[in-house]
Formats: C-alpha cells, structure tokens, sequence
C-alpha cells in the first residue's frame, strides 16, 4: 500500500516491507521502485520495518515548484526525514540502499550520525562522485549540454555507440545508458532526479569517521562484475573502516537486489 509523507517542500511517496522490531530506511536505485526491496523481507523483514521510499520523480514522489529549481538542500533532506522519524515515533533507524539511493543514504549517516544504527548497501552510488556529474549538474555550460542531450538523445547514443567500439566503454556500462535512456519518460526521469538530488553529495571522509567512531553495523556488497559501480569503489570505501569485513564482493553484475540475495543476508543477520 502506497503512503505520503511530506514537509519542506518535498512529497515523498513510500511503502512499508517487513515486520522487524527495528526501523529501517530504504532508497532504491535509478528507474526502479520502493517496490524493489519486497524480494528482501524474507531476510532483512524479519529484523527490521522498512519504511521504502519512493525517489523524486519516481511513482508519485515529488518536489515543489522551487525545491525542482534550486534542487533538495541538506537542511530540506534532514528536516523532511526529522519529522518523518517524529511521524513514526522513531528516534534511531537503519538504511538500505541501491545504486542513486546510496546518495541519500550516505548523507543520512552523515546527517544524522548519532541515530543511525546498521547500514546495508548494495552497488551504492555517492563514494565517489565523478568529474562529469558534477559538470552536468553543477555548472551552466554543464546544464546547458545536459539538457540538449535530453532533448536531442538520437546524437549521444550516436556518441555511445562510438566510444564503445574505440572501447573507451564498456559494453556493460553503454548498455546501462542506452537502457535508462531509450525513451522519453526515461530521459525526463533522469534528468529531473539528478537535478533534484545535485546538492546531496556526501562527505566521505566524514561518513568513514562517523562509522568507525559509533561503530556502525555496516555492510557493502558490489558486483564482482558491475561496470557501473565496480567492486574498487567499495575497496578504496573499506580500506579507511576499522571494520575490515564490511566488504563483500557477490558473484553478479550491478543488479544486485534479487531473492537470491536473501541467503547472504541470512548469514549476516
């Protein structure tokens, strides 16, 4: 069932997985749904109560006229998630992440480094924040180009294309791009989702030094063969953990939310 919370200008749809003591944010990835972590509840549904969250522009998750301009602040993202955990009448929680949903995740521990209890992200993005995110989101030439690509995609897959066969990308990564981009609704989603969420880069050193000071539970898990996020990025991640085995490196590609996961989980829990 489909639920709505909203405050400081940002109207979040979301649904509730499991019946665990525990309280338990989640943030899907790119083109996917709050849905997405129903394949878990027989692991982590178990433990926790997960409160799954839609993106913006994603369902029926959206933004107000000026938060889309000016993109959600920091202070939005924590007051909004204050009186959400107020709501519930929580006051500690866990997050659950995917792919773009590591961004939110990741700032969450930073926002909220006293109440913030295990950690669980799968392929999650936001460790490390590429030179030509920041150029599309960031800049107005990058914006420019950025919105011109959306609107005249036919020339940048041309681009793809190219570059793949001078193998300058990877068959895996061209194809990810040409799938979250073969059409309009898909364009428009990413588009507006970047831009909306341009102000959410977490501090990473900041995030390893809250985790090894709590003690966070805090578990990683990445592709073995995931061109998107590739297993490196949770290395270089864990390499400043005191928690030597937070890392866990799955036989998969970046798809990494699927039941068989659930046997995985099982261990840890």
């Amino acid at each position: 069932m489909s639920l709505f919370f909203e405050r400081e200008g940002i109207h979040f749809e979301y649904e509730i997985i499991g019946h665990g003591e525990k309280t338990m944010l989640a943030f899907h990835g790119f083109s996917n749904s709050s849905g997405m972590f129903r394949v878990l509840e027989p692991s982590l549904g178990k433990r926790y109560k997960i409160y799954s969250f839609n993106l913006p522009y994603h369902g029926e998750s959206v933004v107000d006229e000026e938060t889309r301009l000016s993109g959600i602040s920091e202070e939005q993202l924590k007051v909004f998630f204050q009186f959400f955990l107020q709501d519930i009448k929580e006051t500690r929680f866990s997050v659950l992440a995917f792919s773009i949903g590591g961004r939110i995740a990741l700032k969450l521990i930073e926002l909220f480094s006293e109440d913030v209890q295990d950690v669980f992200l799968f392929a999650p993005d936001g460790i490390k924040i590429s030179f030509w995110y920041r150029f599309v989101t960031r800049t107005i030439w990058g914006k420019w180009i950025y919105k011109r690509m959306m609107l005249h995609p036919t020339r940048f897959m041309r681009y793809v294309y190219v570059f793949e066969k001078l193998k300058l990308v990877h068959p895996r990564t061209a194809n990810f791009v040409r799938n979250s981009l073969d059409t309009d609704e898909k364009r428009e989603m990413v588009y507006n989702t970047w831009m909306c969420i341009r102000h959410l880069d977490p501090d990473i050193k900041s995030v390893q030094q809250i985790i090894n000071e709590k003690k966070m539970n805090v578990h990683l898990f990445f592709g073995k063969y995931d061109k998107v996020i590739p297993p490196s990025i949770g290395k270089n991640f864990t390499s400043r953990l005191k928690n030597k085995n937070a890392l866990q490196i799955v036989e998969a590609g970046h798809q990494l939310v699927k039941e068989k996961m659930n046997a995985e989980l099982e261990k840890i829990l």
